[in-house]
């Protein structure tokens, strides 16, 4: 089952999803509360923070940060609630209250309470259940609400869904599994691998694809009479910063198509920055073996084929 993910911390909500695969009844998913820097109760997180912390200079100097007012424009408001937007701390204490909020209460109250394997992945503001069990699901999708509106925070009405995310039959002649979802820029799905059988894997979303494509274009557009030299440096920095986050076993694919199309804007935008000569595709694969862009590499096999 999968429980979807929200925005935890800050600005606008996102999706919350919780993921699940099960060998027998089909797993389904939670999506997640969300707190945001304005509704978390300030009481509460200096309660959470003073079972850890026992230097009192410490507790009383993050009070501080707590109520420091906020400026907008040329007003000046002290809200009495949250964290504030945009401080180094916010996502750190954010992070605490979602632990205690969330995680202490699942492993303590939820685990123990399930008829089948149940598991939570969180990073930051984001997470994901996972249920062997439908029911296990429903039961805790009816009280996650009420959990936080204890602690002043809310589910999204409308991203707060339970999604079957069990491994597809062997009979399966199609090819998709019943459902997919966005977690940490990734899309979660089944396929089938070269031997016929069935295993998860990871793509990169497509939003996120499509961001990093117009983020290249714009920066090669922004930068063409600049030199190849700093140019390529530059890109290659970009490449091999994508890859080491999303190169994980199962997303080549992707990573070929993000270096396909920045090498084509690259062309492009260099052809342009100047009247006299346009630069055609030969010269540019001559540029290439010169300044070659760093291939596709995965690197992490978060699992292997079974």
């Amino acid at each position: 089952m999968e429980l979807r993910r929200d925005r935890a911390l800050g600005s606008p909500l996102r999706e919350n999803r919780t993921a699940g695969s099960a060998r027998g009844d089909e797993p389904k998913g939670n999506q997640g509360p969300v707190p945001t820097h304005q509704s978390i109760d300030r009481t509460m997180l200096m309660e959470m923070l003073q079972a850890r912390v026992a230097d009192g200079k410490l507790l009383r100097l993050v009070g501080k940060c707590l109520h420091v007012g906020v400026l907008e424009g040329a007003e000046i408001s002290e809200p009495d609630t949250g964290t504030v937007q945009g401080s180094v701390l916010s996502p750190l204490l954010g992070n605490v209250y979602l632990h205690h909020v969330l995680d202490v209460w699942f492993e303590r109250e939820v685990k123990p309470r399930m008829r089948g394997k149940t598991t939570l992945a969180r990073y930051a503001d984001d997470f994901v259940i996972g249920f062997e069990r439908e029911d296990d699901a429903k039961r805790v999708m009816e009280v996650l609400g009420r959990r936080f509106e204890r602690f002043g925070l809310k589910l999204h009405p409308e991203k707060t869904r339970l999604l079957p995310f069990h491994r597809p039959r062997s009979g399966n002649d199609g090819g998709k599994g019943p459902a997919t979802f966005d977690f940490l820029g990734f899309t979660l799905h089944w396929r089938r691998t070269r031997a016929g059988r069935w295993m998860p894997a990871f793509k990169t979303r497509k939003a996120r694809l499509r961001h990093a494509i117009q983020a290249a274009d714009d920066w090669c557009r922004r930068h063409r009479h600049e030199s190849v030299k700093e140019q390529y440096a530059t890109l290659k920095r970009k490449l091999v910063g994508h890859y080491n986050y999303f190169g994980v076993n199962g997303n080549l694919r992707s990573l070929a198509l993000l270096l396909d199309n920045v090498q084509w804007n690259w062309h492009a935008w260099l052809s342009r920055r100047s009247q006299r000569g346009h630069l055609n595709w030969a010269r540019f694969l001559e540029l290439l073996r010169r300044f070659p862009l760093p291939a596709p590499r995965i690197r992490v096999q978060i699992w292997s084929a079974p």
